[in-house]
């Protein structure tokens, strides 16, 4: 009981010194860390496991977690535009989401040094009820559908439709949800 109390009061206070918005019931983990010059949403009973770290890049960006949504431990979500997680989305450990990559256009200068590389419409969008395994990495303007799964290990660079398991580098729709027959088929 008094650690259920502990929890929620840190949560309220790493909800307030990030300046974030967010719904009720929270749980933000031991040091998780966000950098928030945008925005960042949290809808209700959105868990963040320790030692994620969350990225509003500049005063653009938005990083909006939906209702029942939990994030693995040790990820890291980095937005420069948006990122919107919907209702229900699960992530394993060391999953790592970006809606840019770094900009490597001039050879005489070091990656580190020429920025990132995203349009202004690049989004990451995962729906609603949908789970990125452990080690999944989803970066670029991609658009996860609902009630998805991304295999362990896999790098989502392209859109996967709803109802789809997707699996690989890069990943690849690898079954289905076929409604009339009520299961998962081979692609």
């Amino acid at each position: 009981m008094l650690g259920k109390i502990i929890k929620s009061i840190i949560t309220a206070f790493k909800v307030k010194a990030n300046h974030l918005n967010s719904g009720g019931a929270n749980y933000i983990g031991l040091g998780v860390k966000f950098v928030n010059r945008g925005k960042i949403e949290l809808g209700n009973s959105v868990i963040i496991r320790p030692s994620t770290r969350v990225y509003a890049g500049n005063s653009l960006s938005l990083v909006s977690f939906g209702d029942s949504t939990e994030i693995g431990e040790h990820s890291t979500i980095s937005s420069n535009n948006r990122i919107l997680f919907g209702n229900n989305v699960l992530t394993g450990p060391h999953v790592f989401v970006a809606d840019h990559n770094h900009e490597y256009l001039d050879p005489s200068i070091p990656v580190s040094k020429q920025g990132v590389r995203c349009k202004p419409s690049d989004e990451v969008v995962i729906g609603d009820g949908s789970w990125l395994g452990t080690n999944v990495v989803v970066v670029g303007n991609v658009h996860i559908g609902k009630h998805c799964v991304i295999g362990a290990n896999s790098v989502a660079t392209k859109d996967i439709p709803d109802y789809s398991v997707a699996a690989g580098i890069p990943a690849k729709v690898i079954k289905r949800y076929d409604f009339e027959k009520e299961e998962w088929m081979r692609v």
